[in-house]
């Protein structure tokens, strides 16, 4: 008998075209698949349908559009599972990707294809694996949050100008920051003594990398319990060059322009106050904040043939 899905999607999601749903809905029925989708509105977003999906009893939830749609459903299925502690006690909840968005950074980290025919193919026959997400307040985020020149280079890539050009806006929201002033702050990590940092960016990173072929948190695993805080001290052009040559080979170092950590919980405080970005959205929250790790906390779907040593860049646990 065919699970029954519901599919979350954003009608105006991105790059996706007027046709998303069109094309959502005919990579599934000619797949013989039992779906109902449930749209977004202004109003209801994707973790108010998530949340109610899960209340009713889905066990399977696409959701289509993003990033934006895909971790508004991620928090949704957090928030329906407040109150269930236990392994036992959780639902079992799988979540699949059908990217429809500019970026679509979640899904370009877990190895799903962009187009949506191949996407739903995943969704209905990939493999299921468990991952770390992180908590950040009220936030859920799989990727990671950003204060200083990560959040300004979110808020200053422009709808327009993602829709227009795509990842190459954010390369050019970050020309712009070039030479920019350092911030200072406190950071405690778990149980240890507060230290002080100096930095133009502040990352605390749940994967190391985000699509083409870019890894700024090269220690960072999507199933590691724990979170990286990666802080870049300073960003000039003679910089630059070298962390981008490091980090497409995968192998940014630790030195003079960079430092990470590891830990279970990460506490920051900053003044003045610094802004935020979670997953590629600002978000209205500031420093001081407190991020920490939810071992194992989302199942996903990714695809079934994807080579073990793919998987191994985001995903540790052997196939189930």
């Amino acid at each position: 008998m065919n699970e029954y899905l519901i599919a979350i999607l954003n009608p105006v999601s991105g790059s996706a075209g007027e046709d998303f749903r069109e094309r959502v809905e005919k990579a599934l029925s000619k797949r013989g698949a039992e779906y109902e989708i449930r749209e977004t509105t202004p109003d209801v977003g994707g973790a108010v349908l998530a949340a109610q999906a899960v209340r009713e009893g889905a066990t399977h939830l696409l959701a289509c559009g993003g990033d934006g749609t895909v971790m508004s459903v991620v928090n949704g299925l957090g928030k329906s599972d407040e109150g269930s502690k236990s392994e036992e006690a959780r639902p079992r909840v799988t979540l699949s990707i059908i990217p429809g968005g500019t970026a679509n950074l979640l899904a370009t980290a877990l190895k799903i294809p962009i187009p949506t025919d191949e996407a739903v193919a995943v969704a209905l026959a990939g493999d299921d694996y468990e991952i770390d997400l992180g908590r950040c307040g009220e936030h859920l985020f799989a990727l990671g949050l950003g204060l200083g020149l990560t959040e300004r280079l979110v808020s200053q890539a422009s709808a327009e100008q993602k829709e227009k050009l795509g990842k190459a806006a954010y390369a050019i929201a970050m020309l712009r920051e070039l030479g920019a002033r350092p911030h200072r702050f406190t950071f405690k990590l778990d149980d240890e003594q507060p230290q002080i940092g100096v930095g133009v960016a502040i990352v605390i990173a749940n994967v190391g990398a985000i699509g083409g072929g870019f890894s700024f948190a090269p220690d960072a695993k999507m199933d590691d319990g724990v979170i990286d805080l990666c802080i870049l001290r300073r960003f000039y052009m003679r910089d630059l060059f070298g962390m981008m040559w490091s980090a497409i080979r995968g192998q940014l170092p630790e030195d003079r322009a960079v430092a990470f950590y590891q830990a279970r919980r990460v506490e920051i405080t900053s003044d003045p106050p610094l802004d935020l970005q979670i997953d590629g959205e600002v978000v209205e929250q500031t420093t001081p904040l407190v991020a920490e790790v939810l071992p194992r906390a989302l199942r996903v779907r990714v695809p079934a043939d994807l080579p073990a040593e793919e998987l191994a860049e985001v995903l540790e646990a052997p196939k189930a």
